[in-house]
């Protein structure tokens, strides 16, 4: 497939544009704290920008730093010495052949107090979110000073060398804030009618113009639908229609789709479970109603599927996203007809719980070099053929083989199993993990391209490695499912949720999942789709210990529906059987309590197989051997991938 829709050339305004793929805002941290541009943030552009994306929006970029200050390293254009590091951004991109828009924004009441030492403002004193700190109303002198503050913005950004800018008025942000009736509760001119709400906008078009006039590209990104009915006062999408009609008529340039709102940020950046294009019915009517360049993000994983929106007219131009983190090349791949080179994004909203949760800068589960293009450059080939060999086919071995095999190493890559894969064999197979099949294969593909000698049905031992002579041993062995010596916790009935869900164990009746980390709750996933009564049980006081509140959610609504029973601050003491049922005996706080299932799941984590790695480190001496992914600290797939690249990038022989 030649991706014909793809690769024709688009136009913004005045410009003209090399393809159809775009490049859409998302946040990263990777400023420096004065708000420039560091040259972390300039390599993962340019990097992005090499790989062949046609138009590159970076992140939001504040207009002023006194009111809107939502994380500590949020890019910012609001002073003049923001000029000097966003040129060299922009010259970064430029190289490759890229065109970049600046996304200008102000928080509003996103913004947050402890960082800026002051109330937030808003149109009005309504909170981002409910418990979140209230922000209070802005003075028309204060509205009239941040409308200046976005127009010497875009001065500033025209100045930098940017070929034209986005206004933020998505996600319930500042501008998104004025256009929503949830928000803003005005009844000066700011307020109340639609086109009052719209006037915040309008002032800051005017006053772009004005300075920049109409030859400088001016595209909004706006919530085509916050998806959230059953709130009074957020937008549907008449409202959101309305409100591209209304910029249209503004003589705006285009227009970029989101979905979602601070109320619902899972409608704009979506968990594995949904479905690629699930809201393109979205940005089709937008399409249909406008003259303007349409861009719309809509959960593309793959070149087919963003052509096939192209193709049926669904928008003018596809923004990537997640993509486009999980792997830089991904437009270059489709042009050069290999699409099966493509690192998939899995949905596991890993980026985004670093950023939201942790308050670390965004980092990807399956690309370990996203954000440290600037320290981790190729190495080059200086393996010279020298033998290595890496011990297990699970996700760190198999990019340890990679990084090993791209350096030059000869690879040698034993799994015990009868395909690679190891933990990701698990993990894809509860409901909707299909993205994790493609990783896999993905990953498979690229050894056998590199000429990596993989060996299946195969233990690694140190007799059979030693005659290889390598110069390293990587063992990725991977960790064994915890079993505790519990009484009765080999009776029949009981077995680990690893093997329900790969098969081996068939579950009877009512089943208790003992453990509620992500396989367990996927085991219980899969148990009510198969109609199991369930009873859950945490020892930790909440359901998901750990888990990022959007993938936790995702997964609950389904088990939910179930109605199981749930028991958290509930310790495993024993388990016997009596008669065709379990008892099943668990400590709450001083209290002992007593239930009864037919079945029981064990999902109590992992442990890493230490001797495995002592016995390869007796045979070839601990400075030649090293432990990565699982068989070093358990871990999920993003610290198992990282764990394999950084070993294989850092081996000096």
């Amino acid at each position: 497939m030649t991706f014909e829709r793809m690769f024709e050339k688009g136009r913004i305004g005045g410009l003209t544009i090399r393809n159809r793929t775009v490049m859409p805002p998302m946040g990263t941290d990777f400023a420096n704290h004065d708000g420039t541009a560091s040259m972390r943030l300039i390599r993962y552009y340019e990097e992005r920008a090499k790989g062949g994306v046609g138009l590159v929006i970076n992140e939001y970029t504040g207009v002023d730093e006194t009111t809107s200050v939502p994380t500590n390293y949020n890019l910012r254009i609001s002073q003049d010495w923001h000029i000097a590091s966003c040129e060299q951004l922009t010259e970064a991109v430029h190289r490759h052949g890229a065109l970049i828009f600046a996304q200008l924004h102000h928080g509003g009441s996103t913004s947050k107090p402890a960082l800026t030492g002051r109330q937030s403002i808003s149109a009005s004193d309504v909170p981002a979110v409910p418990g979140a700190p209230a922000p209070r109303p802005m003075t028309v002198g204060e509205i009239s000073a941040i409308v200046r503050k976005f127009t010497e913005a875009a001065i500033r950004c025209k100045k930098a060398g940017y070929d034209g800018v986005e206004l933020h008025g998505a996600h319930s942000y500042l501008i998104g804030q004025f256009f929503s009736p949830y928000y803003n509760k005005r009844t000066d001119e700011y307020g109340g009618s639609f086109e009052g709400r719209m006037r915040f906008i309008d002032e800051i078009i005017d006053g772009i113009r004005a300075e920049l006039g109409t030859s400088f590209p001016l595209s909004v990104r706006i919530c085509g639908d916050e998806m959230t009915p059953g709130v009074p006062g957020t937008l549907g999408l008449a409202d959101g229609l309305a409100i591209g009609r209304h910029l249209q008529d503004k003589g705006i340039d285009a227009i970029n789709i989101s979905n979602g709102s601070a109320l619902n940020g899972s409608a704009n950046c979506d968990p594995y479970s949904c479905r690629p294009g699930w809201k393109k019915h979205v940005a089709r009517a937008f399409k249909e109603a406008l003259f303007i360049p349409v861009i719309a993000t809509n959960t593309i994983k793959d070149p087919y599927f963003a052509e096939s929106l192209l193709k049926e007219g669904v928008c003018d131009f596809v923004a990537l996203g997640r993509s486009l983190i999980a792997d830089p090349d991904f437009v270059r791949k489709a042009l050069e007809g290999k699409p099966e080179e493509i690192r998939p994004c899995i949905g596991c909203m890993y980026c985004r719980e670093r950023l939201l949760v942790h308050g670390n800068s965004v980092s990807c589960a399956v690309n370990p070099r996203m954000g440290r293009e600037y320290i981790l450059k190729s190495r080059g080939r200086d393996g010279d053929l020298r033998p290595v060999v890496v011990a297990g086919g699970g996700p760190a071995g198999m990019e340890c083989a990679r990084v090993l095999a791209e350096r030059g190493f000869r690879v040698t890559l034993y799994e015990k199993g009868p395909a690679l894969g190891g933990a990701l064999n698990i993990a894809d197979k509860p409901p909707r993990k299909e993205l994790i099949t493609k990783l896999t294969d993905y990953m498979a593909d690229a050894l056998d391209k590199l000429g990596v000698n993989v060996r299946l049905n195969t233990e690694a031992t140190p007799e059979t490695v030693r005659r290889l002579s390598p110069l390293g041993v990587f063992v990725a062995c991977g960790a064994s499912p915890v079993v505790p010596n519990l009484p009765g916790i080999r009776s029949e009935g009981v077995f680990t949720a690893e093997d329900f869900i790969m098969g081996k164990a068939k579950p009877a009746g009512r089943t208790a999942v003992i453990g509620t980390g992500l396989t367990g709750l996927e085991a219980a996933d899969m148990l009510t789709e198969m109609g199991r009564e369930l009873i859950l049980v945490e020892m930790m006081d909440r359901v998901g210990p750990g888990l990022f509140a959007v993938v936790l959610d995702d997964i609950m609504g389904r088990i939910n529906r179930g109605n199981p029973a749930i028991l958290t601050s509930h310790r495993l003491v024993s388990i016997k059987r009596a008669g065709s049922s379990l008892k099943i005996m668990l400590k709450h706080g001083d209290s002992d309590v007593s239930l009864e299932a037919d079945s029981v799941a064990l999902a109590l984590g992992v442990s890493p197989d230490a001797a495995a790695v002592e016995k390869f480190e007796r045979e070839f001496g601990a400075h030649r051997v090293f432990a990565v992914g699982n068989a070093s600290r358990s871990g999920r797939i993003a610290e198992a991938i990282r764990s394999g690249f950084e070993r294989a990038f850092a081996f000096e022989p």
